[in-house]
């Protein structure tokens, strides 16, 4: 089953990448651009980009695509980062007699040439498998949630070429349709009577003995045997399955930033984008600020302080001062003294630049310092750590990725001020959800909701 699904990926990739070639190919001709040997550099890009835009879009993932119009909207943002990829390089060589017409072209062939070529490959794979070709039967065992899920995407995906001819359990449920072939009792026969090449066990709860049974029988009649273990149990949506020296390992929470290539696409971001910030708005706004933040009230311009980073590493966070310099962040009692409304530390110009967020903007270095990122789960206070880590579930495991300048959490209004252990609670979730959803679109879409912000306010901002 899963080699089919591997063997259906290497074939689409390879045939997307010859694509691409011959389309660049037939673009250089038509372009009138003659080849050299930093085209050879520029096509060995396309084919990178290709691939990297491709495992983010999950274009290759089947149990997405079924249909074709679902394919084809997946290919677009593809043939998007084809066109960025080669703009940038004919900018960065200085190539611009033949860029647009270039550029123009190799988009267009690609778009044409992708929807042809998956259009007649979606047809292709299912007139092959509606003929019978290769066709394998399929009994599942159990028939709760992972046995009934496994049960769609096979009747939704009939490429893979797999047929469910019937459920085994020892109740008969209703909803089933008249696919319920009977309970354990009866798997051998059926093993014989319908030529059936594969059982998927897929039992709500693991019985040892019971699966052995289903195993003895399996083996004796020459079947192929699979078991599926029912994740739902343990309450978590995003889990991964991997393998650690020939041993499987269900790991609980997905994390997307754990994928290297994941993380070499936010980091590249959150250089780009904080170079952007550095050069283009530091370079007067510092100045401007420091003026101000100097004329309201004695001390340094800069505040420095020790927080926690990835995997509760510290690390010193930079911001602008908006206290007095001899403002102390703990409480009579020893606690940690959070900033509140009209707390009297803070200075006025401190106003202003926490409710506008301008007091993070120096945070940016920690961005290209690579302590932290654009966009993550907001950095506390070490004392902070240390107090809400022991009040609130899983609040160690906003410490998985780098924390950011700005978060899920913020833009959601769960800023500032946090002494309701509830609304604490409450930001530690919004954090756990991106770091198992994280995509480039989620920190785009969050970096514009805070510049929204900025501009208008937040009432938490404090």
């Amino acid at each position: 089953m899963v080699s089919n699904v591997k063997k259906i990926y290497h074939i689409r990739l390879i045939t997307d990448s010859i694509c691409i070639i011959l389309c660049f190919g037939a673009a250089q001709i038509l372009s009138g651009r003659s080849f050299s040997n930093r085209d050879f550099f520029l096509l060995f890009l396309l084919l990178v980009s290709w691939y990297f835009s491709s495992r983010y879009t999950e274009l290759y993932d089947e149990f997405r695509t079924v249909k074709y119009i679902d394919e084809f909207l997946v290919v677009v943002p593809n043939i998007i980062v084809q066109g960025v990829t080669l703009m940038i390089y004919l900018f960065l060589i200085n190539d611009r007699i033949f860029a647009r017409k270039l550029v123009f072209l190799d988009i267009l062939l690609v778009t044409l040439l992708m929807t042809l070529q998956k259009y007649m490959f979606k047809k292709i794979s299912l007139f092959i498998y509606e003929k019978g070709y290769k066709i394998k039967n399929i009994l599942i065992v159990g028939t709760g949630e992972s046995a009934i899920s496994f049960y769609k995407i096979f009747s939704d995906s009939p490429q893979f070429g797999y047929k469910v001819v019937g459920f085994i359990d020892e109740h008969k449920p209703e909803f089933l349709n008249g696919k319920y072939s009977g309970n354990l009792a009866s798997l051998e026969s059926l093993l014989k009577k319908k030529s059936i090449q594969e059982v998927i066990v897929a039992l709500p709860t693991f019985d040892k003995s019971y699966i052995e049974n289903i195993i003895q029988i399996t083996e004796k009649e020459g079947v192929k045997t699979r078991i599926i273990p029912e994740y739902s149990q343990y309450g978590f949506k995003q889990y991964k399955l991997e393998l650690f020296g020939g041993n499987p390992i269900l790991t609980l929470r997905k994390n997307p930033l754990e994928e290297w290539h994941f993380r070499l696409i936010k980091r590249l971001f959150d250089i780009v984008f904080s170079l952007a910030v550095i050069i283009f708005i530091f370079s007067w706004l510092i100045p401007i600020l420091a003026i101000l933040i100097k004329l309201d009230s004695k001390g340094p311009v800069f505040y420095l302080q020790e927080r926690w980073g990835k995997n509760n590493q510290k690390i010193v966070c930079f911001k602008f001062r908006s206290m007095y310099s001899d403002s102390s962040t703990r409480k009579h009692d020893g606690g940690f003294w959070q900033t509140e409304k009209d707390d009297p530390r803070i200075t006025k110009i401190g106003r202003f630049l926490r409710r506008t967020n301008l007091d993070e903007l120096p945070q940016f270095f920690n961005v290209l310092l690579g302590d932290m990122s654009v966009v993550g789960p907001r950095p506390h206070a070490v004392q902070h750590n240390i107090e809400s880590k022991e009040q609130i579930d899983n609040y160690l495991l906003r410490h998985w990725v780098k924390p950011g300048i700005t978060g899920w959490a913020q833009v959601n209004g769960y800023r500032g001020e946090t002494k309701d252990i509830v609304l604490m609670k409450k930001r530690v979730e919004f954090d756990i959800w991106y770091i198992e959803h994280w995509d480039i679109w989620l920190d785009i879409k969050i970096i514009t909701a805070t510049v929204y912000n900025m501009i208008k306010g937040e009432m938490m901002a404090y």
